[in-house]
């Protein structure tokens, strides 16, 4: 396939990509990305350079690399949605592109490359990293893991590790990257080991501090290492694969299907990559499946060759079907829950804008799915402060809040869709 041919296939795919899933422009942010927005932009480019180079796990969970994103795209489009969703895309597609150079140079036919940038590129387990400005980390992270593999398959160490080390800095799953290069030397490269040290002691530096600085002692983020915790989440990706119930529990029997290391390998990526995310049952989401399914379409690309066009193409007929449906239902969902996000933070906006005086905001009632934090996020957003006071109707200090300050009452009516907001006198009403 000459350059030209490959230009032409990739901006076709890229096409259907962007037709597929034109309406996330039609989204809005979620609290998660108007958390970030309350604070990345106030950032200053040293202080995320900082956070890039320091070889220091990060407590509070600043992942400097996934952040910038949130900074510079906020510098230029503000709240402009699309501009957010059109950036994620675009990392989404280079990531495609990088997953093409990958397998094939792990020597997949130009057929079975492409297969496997279909299978992943358009999964719509995935529907959240191609749709929500928050997956960010994961695209970036998945992006920078196969940029390093590449680098480090034509032997560029240097470059490689700069790249494991972005990883990284946009999510801490590619502390498993290490491994998933001690897999490529084995099955692919020449059993040199020693380009190899870097990557562990670094992998083993951040996951001894993570593991002794990890802040989350007893709560969602908490690593559950238990046979519940491994049932819960086996089953739950297990029925991302393939979008049906427990269907994913056959993936290992590919490794007899295609008796080939590419085959052998992408599967060895996908668990490495997903085993952290197993034993963590209170964070258990379809778009962490973005980098370990990186892994599986490598797999099937090995799988592609082993099998005869036609088993391929029913594999797709089959598969495709429960992908759209998994598009229908995604896209409604959402779309709903971001129109009245939307209605929300207008007229959040719109009364930030009047300036009228007050010293304290109380929320009463939110968006469904719209956390407490996504609300002070964006009131620190439109009054450009980090300071303000902002509870929640019925928490502690709420009351006597409201009869000493003069408080903004913030009242979603979930029925019509609607934000009042009362500004209340100290005692008054």
């Amino acid at each position: 396939m000459s350059k030209r041919s490959g230009l032409l296939l990739f901006v076709a795919f890229a096409a259907l990509f962007l037709t597929v899933n034109r309406d996330a422009y039609r989204g809005y942010f979620q609290d998660d990305e108007i958390d970030n927005l309350s604070w990345a932009p106030y950032l200053g480019p040293l202080d995320f350079l900082k956070g890039a180079v320091t070889p220091r796990f990060q407590a509070n969970n600043f992942r400097p690399v996934g952040h910038y994103y949130f900074h510079a795209v906020e510098e230029i489009a503000g709240l402009d949605f699309p501009v957010y969703v059109a950036v994620l895309h675009a990392f989404h597609l280079l990531n495609v592109w990088l997953l093409w150079l990958v397998a094939r140079r792990l020597g997949a036919g130009r057929f079975a490359a492409a297969a496997a940038c279909l299978f992943f590129g358009l999964h719509m387990a995935l529907f959240d990293d191609f749709w929500k400005p928050m997956y960010v980390f994961d695209v970036l992270c998945a992006g920078f893991c196969l940029l390093s593999l590449w680098c480090y398959a034509n032997e560029r160490w240097v470059l490689s590790f700069a790249a494991f080390w972005l990883a990284y800095k946009s999510k801490e799953l590619a502390v498993m990257l290490p491994v998933v290069l001690l897999a490529f030397e084995i099955w692919f490269g020449k059993r040199r080991w020693k380009p190899l040290v870097p990557f562990f002691l670094t992998s083993l530096s951040f996951g001894i501090q993570g593991i002794l600085g990890n802040p989350n002692r007893d709560n969602d983020y908490t690593f559950r290492f238990t046979a519940a915790a491994l049932a819960k989440t086996t089953v739950y990706y297990a029925g991302r694969v393939f979008l049906v119930p427990y269907l994913g529990f056959v993936v290992p029997a590919l490794a007899f299907l295609a008796r080939n290391r590419r085959t052998w390998f992408g599967l060895a990526a996908m668990g490495l990559f997903l085993f952290p995310m197993l034993f963590l049952p209170g964070r258990v989401f379809s778009a962490y499946c973005y980098l370990p399914f990186a892994g599986l379409a490598i797999a099937i690309s090995g799988l592609a060759e082993a099998t005869s066009p036609l088993a391929l193409a029913l594999f797709l007929a089959l598969w495709l079907p429960m992908d759209l449906r998994e598009l229908r239902q995604r896209r409604r969902d959402t779309l709903a829950g971001d129109n009245e996000v939307r209605a929300w933070m207008s007229a959040v906006q719109r009364f930030a804008a009047g300036a009228e005086k007050v010293d304290a905001f109380v929320v009463s009632g939110t968006p469904a799915g719209f956390h407490q934090w996504g609300a002070e996020g964006a009131l620190k957003y439109f009054y450009e402060r980090g300071d303000l006071t902002v509870k929640r109707a019925g928490d502690a200090g709420a009351s006597a809040l409201m009869e000493t300050r003069r408080v903004a009452l913030l009242n979603w009516d979930a029925g019509r869709k609607r934000l009042d907001i009362v500004v209340r006198a100290p005692g008054g009403y």
